[in-house]
């Protein structure tokens, strides 16, 4: 079963779910912006389940995506990244494609290629609404629930007070 949901709720749930998960500020904005890309695209869900209960993943693949953008912007070339693991790539995929800056990918055997235009604004589309997994939905809403404070009256008071995506 799966819910329809915008791609900005996605993004923020995403985000909150991989600082719940222990992933570093940083990392976690940019899994976030990752996700809802994944997801569109069509990829499997499977390895973002995965990779949320293992923030160590999250924050190495976060790092060659860093790598990989330091390469390109030393002179444009193609650039790469060694992931033998299917799903990872699929991440790393997406993850490319999810950066503000044009890009085209490849993915090897070995891994991931890409050419990244990073004077050019991205021109890939972000559809209305994002097919979700109720699985993968439940599992975000887990590690962001992480994020939140205790529900309390004087949490309240203080000015908490914000909910997850309710699941259907």
């Amino acid at each position: 079963m799966n819910t329809e949901t915008s791609w900005t709720e996605l993004h923020a749930l995403s985000v909150k779910a991989a600082t719940g998960a222990g992933v570093p500020a940083g990392q976690a904005l940019a899994f976030g912006a990752m996700l809802p890309r994944h997801l569109a695209e069509g990829r499997p869900q499977a390895p973002l389940a995965d990779v949320l209960q293992t923030p160590k993943t999250i924050v190495s693949l976060a790092h060659q995506i860093e790598t990989m953008i330091e390469e390109a912007s030393v002179s444009p070339r193609l650039v790469q990244a060694n992931v033998p693991d299917a799903g990872h790539c699929a991440i790393l995929t997406s993850w490319i494609e999810g950066l503000p800056c044009q890009a085209e990918v490849v993915s090897t055997p070995e891994g991931v290629q890409a050419y990244l235009s990073l004077e050019a604004p991205s021109n890939r589309a972000r559809p209305e609404r994002i097919s979700i997994g109720h699985d993968l939905l439940k599992l975000l809403n887990e590690f962001a629930a992480r994020t939140y404070v205790p529900d309390s009256a004087e949490s309240r008071a203080n000015g908490a007070g914000a909910d997850a995506m309710v699941l259907d």
